[in-house]
This record gives C-alpha cells, structure tokens and sequence, in this order.
C-alpha cells in the first residue's frame, strides 16, 4: 500500500501551519476561517456528567456525557473506472483507508469496471474489481453505471451486460434495512423502452421503467417508518442535461416518503451538492476513474464520502484516498528517522558556479545527497529560478539512495554574458524526498536549497 501524492499536499499543508516550540507565548491566536464557517447539523445530545456513568473522587467543572444511541457510519465509492488502468490502485488505497476507519458497509455509485467490450473484456475486470473490494472487512454493494452494462463489438446480447451483472455483482436494483434505515439501489441505464437503446446521453434512454418505478414505490412505502431512506444511482438525473425529465416523478416520490435524507450518484467524476425539497443530492467524484484535478479543493480529486447517521440527523464528510493515516504505521523507528530526514539538509555542493567576467555561465553543478536515515529515500532534484536567463539540464533528477549512502547528481548551467543587475534571481533547487519503509512511502515536506554563487550585483556604473 502506498501513500498518494495528493496526502503529500496535505502533509506540506500541515507542515506550513505548523508552529514553533521557541516561538514567544501569545494571549490568544488570531483565529481565521477559509472554509467550514459555520455547523451543519445542531449539536449532539448530551446529558449530565452524574450518576452511574461517570467516575471520579476530584472536583471539577461540570462535564457532559454523549447520549447512548445507535449511531453508525457508512462510506460511498465513486466511479472506478473512465481513466487508466493503473486507477485499480486507487481503489485499493480507498479500500485500505475504508478498513481504517471500519464503517458498517460501503456503497458504490457505479462504472466499477471499464467495461464497453465483449465477454473476454468484462470477465477478467469484473474478477479484478471484486478481488480488490473483497479486501473490505465490511460488506459492499453494487450499483450498475454505463461502463457496467455497455457492450460494444459483435455479438451484443439482449440488454447488454445486464445478466453477467446480475450473475457476478447482484440485482440491477434492490433495498436493504440497517439499523432502522433503509438503503436503495437504483439503475439508470434501463435503455430506451421501445428500441433498447442505451445511451447516457439520449434522454429517451434515460427514463425509469414503469417495473423499476413500481417497485420503487412500493420499497418506499415499506420503508415509512425508517429513520432515513438513502438512494444510490449511477447517473445524477436530476441535474436534466441529457437526462431530460424523467426524474422529475422520481423526486416527487421521494419528497411523498417524507424520510429519504440523501441521493447519491457518480458519473460526472466531480463533487456537487444540490438540495432539493429537503433531500440532500450528491454527486461523487472518483476512486481511480478519470481525474483532471482542475480544482481538488472543489471536488475535483479522487475521494470517499463518509456518511455518519443518527436517528435525527446525518452528517456528510469527503475523504481524499490516501489521505486516512494508519497510526499504528507510525512506530517510534519510523517517527524518528522522519524527524532525521526532516531536520536535515543532505545537500553539498562540490564547488560554486563559475561566473565569468561578462556575467556568462557556461559551467556543470555537482551536487551530493545523503541520506541520514536508516531507510531507503527516493529524491527528486527539480532546479527552478525565477530569472529566465538561466538554462539548466536536465530539468529534474531521480535518485535512490540507500541507508547512509551518498548519491552524486550533475547539472550544466548556463547564462549569456550580461550584468547582474536587481532582476537577476539565483537559482533554487526544489528537494522533494520520499521515505521508503517496507510498508508504505512516506512524503517528507520538500526542502528549497539556493545554488551558490549563481546570484550577485554587479557595482552600477
């Protein structure tokens, strides 16, 4: 299992935030807010710190306890599939991080396989996605997106992939009961009702069958004294596009329940949150599929959504993969040699750079980096300046290097002949280290060296 580039962001954040054992004692800190203004949910219900629960022979102010009641959680995956191939990898960090926190059961918004092929296609990536799900020490739950069902080439069967589905995943559509809740799995690549088609973006098939929709009436009904109803479904048709309408009368039936507290769907491998009427609508971003990361901060990454449910509320909380901590990871070895490699600066620099009389540079810089640990570390040199009249090869460098070894990385300078003058910038190299342990990467927050002797100004004339 390994640790994704995205943890090392937050890593670099947290280590930016952090403060300083010698830094002077303050009254107060200033307190800002750059998200997360204001609560969600009212708070908790407590009770008095009094009475059988509570135990202690000191004085004290008054605590409160939480009220015993049957919370849990639950976690939702989002679309697997729509990138490369390499994204089952993510899917086996977002497991490792599930297994992390131990919910009751995970959810799926559909496109687990990448499908849109014949048999020999789906068949070995079906056996490959439920073999990396099976590592969940919790139960799991299908839902049927377009990438599941699709075929393309000859040969194509009657409803597509829908019965390997059935047979390999479960049914297209069904409802479960936990802990006074109810949980239903709807399918939205039913296909056009009088040619079969099937295409996402054909609002003709994109419409709820008058079977599915009675059924779903019908599990609605039973489901009137739940505590909350949760709706899973592949394409987020309320969002119209090229959806159309249809699920216009959906919605109106969920409202009717009075008891559906969300919908969750995938498809479009962003966030988004739109309520509607009382129901909380989410849209899931990925777990491996197709991610441009226009914006991670927006949705735009790859995540889990961890849902914690009591009987009056529910709380809504998105996780990036790769981004739960293992504590029993950290052991004081591994701790401590972080610490070394944190603390120091296994740069040397063979020798300045030449700068010639004209204020030329056509010169090599020979670096040496040791490493202090008692692991294995993988460093990237990436040379930078915000002075364009610099030319340095190669653009970046790749070493690892072994427990108290060295490695030796050369580069070659060069600058036209021109004084230095208050717009010359010197050369900074951008250090970024990776500690490897037998289990996991660990990113240590990357380290800016300046190359010496590539700044100086010149006597104005």
């Amino acid at each position: 299992m390994t640790i994704t580039r995205p943890f090392a962001v937050l890593l670099t954040l947290v280590f930016v935030v952090g403060f300083s054992a010698d830094a002077p004692s303050q009254p107060t800190a200033p307190l800002t807010h750059d998200h997360h203004e204001h609560q969600h949910n009212p708070d908790h219900p407590t009770e008095p710190a009094e009475g059988p629960r509570f135990h202690t022979n000191r004085d004290g102010t008054k605590l409160v306890l939480p009220v015993e009641e049957d919370a849990f959680s639950f976690v939702v995956f989002g679309d697997r599939t729509g990138g490369p191939h390499e994204g089952i990898n993510v899917l086996a960090q977002a497991v490792a991080d599930t297994n992390l926190i131990e919910p009751d059961l995970v959810m799926t918004v559909g496109d687990l396989i990448d499908g849109y092929g014949n048999d020999d296609v789906w068949m070995p990536q079906m056996k490959q996605y439920k073999e990396v799900m099976g590592e969940l020490i919790c139960p799991w739950f299908p839902v049927a997106g377009n990438h599941d069902i699709y075929w393309r080439g000859p040969g194509k069967p009657e409803g597509e992939h829908e019965k390997n589905y059935e047979m390999h995943f479960g049914p297209l559509w069904y409802a479960f009961e936990h802990k006074d809740c109810f949980f239903i799995a709807l399918y939205s690549d039913e296909g056009d009702p009088k040619t079969g088609i099937k295409n996402f973006n054909r609002p003709d098939s994109q419409k709820m069958s008058d079977e599915q929709f009675s059924w779903l009436k019908g599990i609605l009904e039973k489901a009137k004294d739940a505590d909350h109803v949760f709706v899973f479904i592949h394409h987020p048709r309320w969002l119209g596009r090229g959806y159309g309408e249809d699920w216009g009368k959906v919605h109106k039936e969920l409202v009717r329940a009075g008891n559906v507290s969300g919908v969750f769907a995938g498809h479009i491998h962003h966030m988004r949150y739109d309520p509607k009427d009382g129901i909380d609508y989410f849209s899931l971003a990925t777990v491996g599929g197709h991610q441009p990361g226009w914006a991670p901060q927006v949705g735009w990454l790859h995540q889990f959504s961890l849902v914690t449910v009591r009987k009056g509320q529910v709380a809504h909380a998105a996780l990036p993969v790769g981004g739960v901590i293992d504590p029993k990871a950290i052991t004081g070895n591994i701790s401590e040699q972080s610490e070394a490699l944190g603390r120091a600066m296994p740069v040397k620099f063979k020798q300045p750079i030449t700068i010639n009389d004209d204020g030329s540079v056509d010169d090599g810089l020979t670096l040496t980096i040791k490493n202090p640990a008692t692991f294995a570390i993988e460093v990237e040199v990436v040379p930078t300046s915000k002075d364009s009249r610099w030319s340095i090869g190669p653009d970046h460098a790749h070493a690892t290097i072994e427990p108290g070894e060295e490695k030796t990385l050369t580069f070659k300078i060069k600058r036209p002949s021109g004084k230095f003058d208050t717009t010359a910038r010197a050369i900074v190299l951008e250090l970024g280290i990776d500690m490897l342990t037998d289990r996991l990467r660990f990113a240590i927050p990357a380290k800016r060296v300046t190359v010496p002797g590539s700044l100086r100004l010149d006597n104005a004339e």
